[in-house]
């Protein structure tokens, strides 16, 4: 094992979630590839870094539902064979997986595009294990407006999937939206909200970063930002704990501590080509806003093991223990606790 390697697993005991302080560590949202055959032994990543949850993507608005259900039925498959991860389908499975040194794992959606109009089919994707929904990815669709089309409003139908979200148990995720959409859905919400992978366009001026006003209409709602550690939306486009550590300065400044959280948006296996054939990479990922000809496989990402380092950057910036302890996780797992109801 590298020097490394040994480091994560020696604190281990200290850091991670129930076992070391009886808090939970929350990563918000990573990915993998969407891809049915794909092994999700992978994540064991996660777990070692210390954490007690994370998000996984099973889905975008660019592809299709039958690829996105396929993803779904191989994962739940998956993660019943594989030791020490279990999915969380309640909090008591993610407080239960934290006390056994085990990494609970929950699915997101990328967008509203999966519901085929149907606000019902809400309830269906829930049922299949999905926590956690965007209403738009990027671009707009007949919910919302996505970050790169800014005059795209919230929809009847999107203010509909919101109250199918609030209903059924669904954290409505903002993340990826523009600023129309995001702050109708904030003043819509009668539940937190989030941007579950998001960071702050006044230190690096990108659409998909979020502005004051989101930031404070989601902190309205008792929701939480969830700083990330992608290259092309940090300060100075750097994947380094300190360039986190400057967002949730930036963040803490304007809002309670209570309203910052971590959703790294790290990628596993980049390289693996997912996405469906008749999918324009440029539309989605438009060149002219910095992502370049091949953005994910050129990018930086903040990797899982950097949960140590950003704790200890955390700490000597001043922050107590439980402000530490509520940004790596205890934030955003309050706003499970009043979103899923179980």
């Amino acid at each position: 094992m590298s020097d490394e390697g040994s480091s994560v697993s020696s604190i281990r005991f200290q850091y991670n979630g129930v076992i070391g302080n009886g808090c939970i560590s929350w990563d918000a949202h990573s990915c993998v590839p969407l891809l049915a055959s794909y092994r999700l032994e992978t994540l064991h990543r996660h777990r070692d870094a210390g954490f007690d949850y994370v998000s996984i993507n099973v889905g975008m608005d660019a592809n299709p539902t039958s690829q996105i259900i396929e993803v779904i039925a191989s994962f739940r498959e998956q993660i019943e064979q594989i030791p020490n991860i279990r999915f969380a389908d309640t909090l008591s499975d993610v407080r239960s997986a934290g006390a056994h040194g085990q990494l609970a794992v929950g699915f997101d959606l990328e967008g509203a595009v999966p519901l085929a109009g149907d606000p019902k089919n809400v309830e269906l994707f829930h049922e299949l294990g999905v926590r956690q929904m965007h209403f738009a990815y990027n671009r707009r669709n007949e919910v919302a407006g996505g970050c790169y089309e800014p005059d795209a409003p919230l929809t009847k139908l999107g203010l509909e999937v919101l109250l199918a979200c609030e209903e059924v148990g669904v954290i409505v995720d903002c993340s990826h939206l523009n600023e129309r959409s995001a702050l109708a859905i904030c003043d819509a919400a009668e539940k937190p909200t989030v941007f579950s992978h998001s960071n702050v366009r006044a230190l690096n001026n990108n659409l998909r970063n979020v502005t004051d006003e989101m930031i404070a209409a989601c902190a309205a709602t008792d929701g939480v930002i969830g700083v990330t550690g992608l290259s092309n939306f940090t300060p100075g486009k750097r994947a380094e704990a300190d360039a986190m550590v400057e967002v949730i300065d930036y963040l803490c400044e304007r809002v309670d501590i209570r309203h910052v959280g971590v959703g790294l948006d790290y990628v596993y296996d980049v390289e693996l080509d997912e996405l469906p054939e008749d999918c324009d990479p440029a539309y989605w990922w438009p060149l002219e806003h910095g992502y370049g000809e091949d953005f994910y496989k050129c990018s930086k990402f903040t990797p899982p093991e950097a949960a140590v380092q950003l704790r200890e950057c955390l700490k000597s910036r001043g922050y107590a223990d439980v402000e530490v302890d509520g940004i790596m996780g205890q934030n955003f797992y309050r706003v499970a606790e009043a979103c899923w109801q179980t």
